[in-house]
């Protein structure tokens, strides 16, 4: 429950990151960025990464893409502060009306989504959890008073030009989008999968040979051959074969990836839990569409979505523009 409840914290607290800033180098006086007067802590930046640092560090194959990833993440995290402190300072004119009622709505919130969804009503078992994870009630209900002042401002500052969707901007969508409101759908597919680290050899080697080895499918190799001289999975044997498969067939990370590939492309070589893998997607069947009203209803909303995403993106830009952000 306690890995549950961290990701959970970490999810919540993350914005939806407008245009990356450009990220600067960290001082050594514990404060990151300093926004409108205002300072965010390397503090505040390390307590969003550590969740996510936990996934970094299954996936990375060697400590130098460990790091990368790593400064990647942190840069947006500091942006995704930014913001928030951004939406912050918009707000303060309507504190003195409206912070009653955004002190009631982030309480309510935590009595639903925490303490009766998580905790089964259970109070006291939530604050042991949040005092195991090093997390004070205070901190953590200010937390949540942030994001529904950032919710309220985003409805309220960042609407788009028109709440209406045309058919032009549906069937724009939909065709861009059309595997995603499909069921059935099978890939021919096959694999190849190289370890980070064997019989001495470094992962920086086996990346070397990861990209040989895609270098000469693209060039027309036999992906059998190179898949039973190469690959260490259990498909290794039948030349890297999977046969056709369906989205339940295969671990969560892998269709992801292998569901985008075009058909007849030899994939780019994906790190993955400690290993290199190379994808080949001989054919596909897309399957069928679903309902023709379900799909609709669905395209409408996901195009409404995305253009209030846009509109809040623009809005942080203007409040960029106008705002005075030093990086320590």
């Amino acid at each position: 429950m306690k890995r549950t409840l961290i990701r959970c914290l970490a999810a919540v607290t993350i914005l939806a990151a407008a245009a990356p800033a450009p990220a600067a180098p960290a001082g050594s006086n514990g404060i990151a960025v300093v926004v409108n007067g205002r300072p965010i802590l390397k503090s505040e930046v390390e307590d969003l990464m550590k969740a996510s640092e936990m996934d970094l560090r299954r996936r990375a194959t060697s400590l130098e893409e460990f790091n990368a990833e790593r400064a990647k993440l942190r840069a947006k995290v500091v942006d995704q502060l930014i913001d928030q402190e951004l939406v912050l300072k918009e707000f303060e004119p309507f504190a003195a009306t409206a912070g009653g009622r955004v002190d009631a709505t982030a309480n309510e919130m935590i009595r639903k989504q925490f303490v009766d969804s998580m905790f089964k009503g259970d109070r006291k078992k939530f604050l042991s959890e949040l005092a195991a994870a090093g997390i004070s009630y205070k901190k953590f209900f200010e937390q949540q008073r942030k994001n529904m002042i950032v919710e309220m401002m985003r409805g309220q500052f960042a609407r788009p030009d028109s709440p209406y969707i045309t058919e032009e901007e549906k069937e724009a969508y939909l065709a861009k989008n059309s595997s995603q409101f499909r069921v059935g759908g099978k890939l021919k597919f096959w694999s190849i999968t190289i370890p980070g680290v064997a019989d001495g050899k470094t992962p920086q080697d086996q990346l070397a040979l990861a990209n040989e080895v895609r270098t000469s499918l693209v060039n027309g190799a036999d992906f059998a051959s190179l898949a039973r001289t190469h690959s260490a999975d259990s498909k290794s044997t039948d030349g890297g074969s999977w046969g056709w498969v369906e989205q339940k067939d295969l671990a969560e990370p892998f269709w992801p990836i292998v569901s985008k590939l075009g058909t007849g492309k030899v994939g780019d070589v994906v790190p993955l839990g400690g290993s290199y893998y190379i994808f080949w997607v001989e054919a596909r069947s897309e399957g069928q569409m679903k309902p023709k009203e379900e799909v609709e209803a669905e395209v409408e909303k996901r195009v409404l979505m995305e253009k209030r995403q846009k509109a809040y993106e623009e809005w942080l830009k203007k409040l960029r523009k106008k705002a005075s952000i030093v990086y320590k």
